[in-house]
């Protein structure tokens, strides 16, 4: 299943969940609008009301913070500060917003540490090992986090947030498809609950539904290579089993739903096609009532797969299209929603900046003004020299203070200015995003299309394994999307997976080759997602495609020196012929995806000052007649 919101599922603030109710927060509201003293329980009232908010608006949380944050550090409240940076950065770990979630937990844990409450360090270490989850490429700064926070815990003799940490690595080894570490931490975590908390309800259902997902995801092979001996899919189910009845007991709307999901999937891996279709629909009726859309999108892929498995191919192509939708329409949202939440940070720290320098120019005029009065009626008896030698003396001395504020005020514009370049290139990211998550849509239209041939054809075999690369290309770029850059393995994997389903609908007319040299390390190299398929598309459709007997694609794999040289080759008619059978037919087919790639690659060379670069070639035979097309991309490895 796609891993969405992984941060969320992963985090655990504390022993106890403080879910919010609607009420709750609304009584927290009107006591601090009711409240106004500025003192410490003005700040404590904001803080509240900002870690509640991540259960309901993250988004207003981050305001209430902010606002704590201005008010502790004019009254000196340091206390109250560490905490208003620590529930800050819980609420930019709900929007995912990871590396403000880290300044911000950064900040909190050194103050804590100044104030000398290792427990509050413990529990922001806790948390940045949450926000670096998501990001394989940190799952060493995950663990290396939450190991302090344990190290922590245990010196102290906590037993109320240890078992949350070590259920944190569990996820983190379970992500690393660590299988041996994994379980072992899940089954501390179970013992230290058994032990120390029983009565932690929330804390018992993240570590079944934990448990019922290493045992989907591990295969059969690692699980025997540590001494399991079991039934894998039996323990999947006796685990989110227990999940679902504990979130049944505690009326989560949102746990039920992914249990459900769960359980749908280790049913449709033994082809208990009915029982499969049966969970996936309970997820998908609870997740569309609570509006979860991700776990909507989950539930229906697996009723479509569930669908194809039992030959109703109508029904599995109708869930599939809505599938496709469906996640269409989450990706847009997400890229909305991070668009939205920049531009509101923006204008956030503007404000806050613009006031922190009003006060301080404020403060400084009223020193002054009481240094000149002072001085007044020290010298106001003195000769007329002694006077005009003060006057001089305060003369210089205002000048001095004017120069200084001078050169702040334009300190403070440089930082403006490069907070709004800040601004702008999260927007050209934001931007990136968008291109990244685009796939043509002319693509998915033909590969519906293909399903439902092979259905109306009653070709069971071929729709269900077409219909199964499909979802799996579906979810390797969707989740490849979700990352600024993914490793060489993963793209090749992507392109072979497309590659499979294109030489499938075009049968003998499509033929492919992929040659890797020894020296490109697979697992290392790492480059932005989706970045050569809008090549090999191109290449099929107006290289091969027109020729009669189709053609054969080259994609070759070489390093040469600080260099990754891609090349996509086709033996097609070449771009002259493509051109001129394009311009003569009414439906040609549009490559969306070789524009998106040219603006793609212009906004990754001016956001990160690199030298990426693309050349297309046109071939030739021996009599200089045209042989095909190649297509050169210089990818820089650092």
């Amino acid at each position: 299943m796609i891993l969405r919101n992984t941060a969320a599922l992963f985090l655990c603030l504390c022993a106890k969940v403080l879910a919010a109710q609607g009420p709750e927060l609304d009584s927290l509201i009107e006591a601090e609008r009711a409240y106004s003293r500025e003192d410490t329980v003005k700040v404590k009232l904001l803080n509240d009301i900002a870690f509640f908010q991540q259960y309901v608006d993250p988004t207003k949380g981050l305001e209430y913070a902010g606002r704590s944050i201005a008010l502790a550090t004019k009254i000196k409240d340091d206390p109250g500060l560490a905490r208003a940076y620590y529930v800050m950065g819980v609420d930019y770990l709900r929007l995912d917003q990871v590396a403000k979630t880290i300044e911000s937990l950064q900040k909190a844990a050194t103050m804590f540490e100044t104030l000398k409450r290792p427990i509050d360090v413990a529990r922001a270490y806790n948390t940045i090992g949450a926000a670096y989850l998501p990001h394989n490429e940190h799952y060493k700064d995950a663990l290396a986090y939450l190991d302090k926070a344990i190290v922590i815990y245990k010196e102290q003799g906590d037993s109320q947030y240890l078992p949350n940490s070590i259920l944190n690595k569990a996820l983190v080894y379970k992500r690393m498809d660590s299988v041996g570490p994994a379980i072992g931490h899940f089954n501390e975590a179970l013992r230290l609950f058994r032990q120390d908390m029983p009565t932690n309800k929330q804390l018992e259902a993240r570590i079944y539904s934990g448990l019922g997902d290493a045992y989907i995801e591990f295969s059969e092979a690692k699980l025997r290579a540590i001494g399991f001996n079991g039934n894998k899919n039996d323990s999947a189910v006796h685990y989110v089993n227990k999940a679902l009845d504990v979130f049944n007991e505690l009326g989560s709307d949102d746990g039920r739903a992914g249990n459900y999901r769960r359980l749908a999937t280790v049913y449709l891996q033994q082809k208990n096609y009915p029982l499969a279709l049966k969970n996936a629909s309970m997820a998908n009726e609870i997740s569309k009532q609570g509006g979860f859309l991700a776990m909507e999108a989950d539930a229906i892929t697996v009723m479509s797969e569930a669908y194809a498995g039992t030959g109703r191919y109508d029904s599995a192509f109708a869930y599939l299209k809505k599938y496709v939708v469906l996640n269409d329409s989450l990706l847009n949202d997400e890229k909305e929603r991070e668009l939205i939440q920049n531009e509101m940070q923006y204008s956030f720290s503007k404000k806050e900046d613009s006031l922190h320098f009003q006060n301080e120019l404020l403060s400084q005029s009223n020193t002054l003004n009481k240094l000149q009065l002072r001085q007044q009626w020290l010298y106001s008896g003195g000769a007329l020299l002694l006077l005009l030698g003060i006057g001089g003396f305060l003369y210089y001395r205002n000048r001095n203070k004017q120069s200084k504020l001078v050169l702040q005020l334009e300190k403070e514009r440089a930082e403006q200015k490069q907070r709004e370049s800040e601004f702008e290139r999260k927007v050209s990211d934001a931007a990136l995003n968008s291109l990244r998550s685009q796939m043509n849509p002319h693509f998915i239209f033909n590969c519906l299309n293909s399903i439902k041939l092979y259905s109306v054809e009653n070709n069971q075999e071929a729709a269900t394994e077409y219909l199964g690369k499909f979802s799996r290309l579906m979810r390797l770029v969707l989740e490849n999307s979700k990352s600024d850059r993914i490793t060489l393995q993963q793209e090749v994997d992507t392109l072979q997976l497309y590659m499979e389903m294109e030489a499938m609908r075009f049968k003998e007319k499509l033929h492919y080759k992929i040659e890797i040299d020894d020296n490109v390390d697979m697992d290392y190299i790492e480059m932005p997602p989706m970045l050569v398929q809008p090549y090999v598309e191109n290449a099929i459709w107006h290289g091969l495609m027109p020729k009669e007997d189709g053609g054969i694609i080259n994609l070759s794999f070489r390093c040469k020196e600080d260099i990754l040289r891609i090349t996509v080759t086709d033996n097609g008619v070449g771009r002259a012929m493509a051109a001129e059978l394009k311009s003569k037919s009414a439906t040609a087919h549009k490559s969306f995806g070789m524009s998106i790639t040219h603006e793609r690659i212009e906004l990754i060379n001016q956001m990160y000052k690199t030298n990426m670069s693309v050349m297309v070639n046109d071939l030739v035979d021996a009599n200089g007649d045209p042989a095909g097309t190649e297509v050169v991309l210089d990818i820089p490895i650092e």
